[in-house]
């Protein structure tokens, strides 16, 4: 009789392990912008979700989840939430006042509450085929199918498509432009899943199907759903032009400009800047800028690159660090946190940080010194 083989990991295995790793400490990253993170709270539970099914993955191919069966974490349950976690976040990016329907999550609810009273039930589905009389069973064979979560898939990627269908219109600015190019990438990079997720329950019933098309296949579905929420990581930078700019950010096919038409435009920036202030606003975008002031993206990207020898975050964030110094000239009672904020930073440590490199102190340090200068 044939000795089955001992659980272990191979090459395959471990750097699955590793994508899977990389999964959870992606979901962490995103969960650190206090400010972003209510928004950015459905991709954070897309890549957690899948990283826990990656993770269960590696378990059954390693064998490990033979000898513990415990080692479960309701891949079924993950893949109905998906579709619903993708049209909740980009139904928010376009309207953020706009708030989906609890019911989108009754399946995903459903059939977890169904996989819990058998998980626990049947040990860990050790003996799963023991309550196959019971009517409740029925229901748990049913909400377990791999087809069901492909049709939920397959639903709300027309849905977001028709959602968005109704938010285009007649695109004038920047900022829809790119939005449109922004969420079309998100939304292949999910079809790129979804399509990948089929294929395995389509090819697997071929007789060619082995662990090499299984471990490709799940490549495929964890380059589909890390991509995505490393887009939605730096969807500021891209926003900014400072990411791909070349893929999202329209070059204008005009002419170069002359010195002198640089020099006036730069003029009307700085102008506008001083009289406006526009980078009080947290989520300035260089796309947003771009429309107040009527040039292009690409051509005011151009501009602060050439002019003031900076990237637009730079340019921005030194204005802000003159406002948090006059603030804390003017008012040093005021908290940090209060004055970070106030000028259009999102982060304490990225406003420490720039004020350190910009002014050789950080604010409390420089606070203390306004205050000792006051006193004497």
């Amino acid at each position: 009789m044939p000795q089955e083989l001992s659980p272990s990991f191979d090459t395959w295995t471990s750097m699955f392990l590793l994508v899977s790793s990389f999964g959870f400490f992606l979901s962490i990253i995103l969960s650190l912008h206090k400010r972003s993170r209510a928004h950015n709270l459905p991709i954070i539970l897309l890549i957690l979700g899948f990283s826990f099914i990656l993770l269960q993955y590696v378990f059954f191919w390693t064998k490990y989840q033979s000898i513990y069966p415990h080692l479960y974490f309701f891949d079924a349950v993950w893949y109905l939430s998906f579709g619903p976690l993708v049209y909740h976040y980009i139904t928010r990016f376009y309207d953020k006042s706009f708030k989906i329907g609890w019911y989108h999550y009754v399946p995903a609810l459903l059939s977890f509450v169904l996989h819990l009273i058998y998980y626990v039930k049947s040990n860990g589905f050790q003996n799963i085929q023991d309550y196959n009389n019971e009517n409740l069973v029925y229901f748990y064979w049913s909400i377990k199918s791999p087809w069901l979560a492909a049709l939920s898939l397959i639903i709300y990627i027309v849905i977001i498509k028709d959602f968005i269908a109704l938010y285009q219109g007649k695109q004038t600015s920047e900022f829809e432009i790119l939005r449109t190019k922004w969420i079309r990438l998100l939304i292949n990079l999910f079809l790129v899943f979804t399509i990948s997720y089929i294929s395995y329950y389509t090819l697997v019933r071929f007789s060619f199907f082995n662990v090499a098309w299984d471990y490709g296949i799940s490549f495929s579905m964890s380059l589909a759903i890390y991509g995505l929420g490393y887009m939605v990581y730096k969807e500021p930078s891209i926003f900014n032009g400072e990411l791909l700019a070349n893929l999202f950010i329209k070059n204008s096919n005009q002419n170069e400009l002359t010195e002198a038409t640089k020099n006036e435009f730069h003029q009307q920036l700085l102008s506008y800047i001083a009289k406006e202030k526009p980078y009080l606003d947290n989520n300035l975008r260089l796309v947003h800028l771009a429309d107040k002031i009527g040039f292009s993206s690409h051509t005011l990207s151009k501009l602060i690159n050439e002019k003031a020898q900076k990237n637009f975050n730079q340019f921005i964030n030194d204005y802000r660090l003159e406002e948090a110094k006059k603030m804390l000239l003017e008012d040093p009672e005021t908290s940090i946190k209060t004055i970070y904020f106030d000028v259009g930073f999102n982060n304490k440590a990225t406003f420490n940080t720039a004020f350190k490199n910009k002014f050789n102190c950080t604010p409390s340090e420089f606070k203390k010194q306004n205050i000792v200068v006051q006193d004497k």
